[in-house]
């Protein structure tokens, strides 16, 4: 994986973050790391163990790198002396195949299975690669309206964006009043409109956990924090009632 990481390697640095020894609490165990490259552009890290005499993916995540030229931080007013370089999580998914999904805690769009609950232990893996290869943030491509709050949440996480950033709190905010799978939904059905009448749409770029002091310190920096604001202040969302009930329907 990135030219660098076996599947030895990794299990290693699972066991080093607390991943593994928080699956076997769990109930399972036999515990590997697989990297499956078959017919794919980018690597499947895949971490698989047994339960109940049967083989699970636990994990199963895409990492790759990005770089964002100089120009794209001119255009923001910040002057960068050389590329922002990334890790990028372009794909993953945690859950736990052998749970169910509590009455209080419905399944999240696309959501099969509850998550196992270790996601943080896996994102210093994330972190340690990164600082490994000397990239100034990790980054995520978040496919989903509930991706990005759940990362957002962390406190760890922005979009590299600040137009993108205040329009995403924009629309966390005026959809506060639905539960975060349906606020998703209602998103991923075209039942959300901006203030202009069209369709919301969801089309994120990265959203990024800085490393490096230059990355942290343009995610500080005040011109950052006008873009945000100036984009929250002007963004408005709104449901379309009608329609989100009929999306209802056809989902659940």
């Amino acid at each position: 994986m990135l030219n660098r990481y076996d599947a030895a390697t990794l299990r290693a640095m699972f066991a080093e973050a607390g991943t593994l020894a928080l699956l076997e609490r769990k109930g399972f165990d036999d515990l590997e790391v697989v990297i499956d490259c078959a017919g794919r552009a980018l690597p499947h890290t895949l971490l698989l163990g047994r339960k109940h005499g049967v083989r699970h993916v636990l994990l199963d995540a895409i990492l790759g790198e990005a770089v964002v030229g100089t120009e794209f931080f001119a255009r923001r007013g910040c002057a960068i002396e050389r590329p922002v370089e990334l890790l990028v999580v372009y794909w993953l998914r945690e859950e736990d195949p052998t749970a169910t999904f509590a009455a209080d805690r419905p399944a999240l769009p696309l959501q099969h299975h509850p998550g196992l609950g270790v996601l943080r232990s896996a994102f210093r893996v994330a972190v340690q690669i990164a600082s490994e290869l000397g990239k100034d943030g990790v980054a995520s491509c978040p496919k989903f309206f509930h991706d990005a709050v759940i990362f957002f949440r962390s406190r760890l996480f922005l979009f590299l964006d600040g137009e993108e950033q205040g329009r995403f709190e924009a629309l966390h905010r005026d959809l506060r009043s639905l539960a975060l799978g349906d606020a998703s939904l209602a998103i991923l059905t075209g039942c959300v409109r901006g203030t202009d009448g069209a369709v919301a749409q969801w089309t994120p770029s990265f959203l990024v956990c800085p490393l490096s002091p230059r990355l942290t310190d343009y995610l500080h920096a005040p011109g950052y924090a006008d873009l945000v604001e100036r984009s929250f202040m002007a963004s408005h969302f709104t449901l379309d009632g009608d329609q989100w009930r009929d999306a209802r329907k056809v989902a659940w």
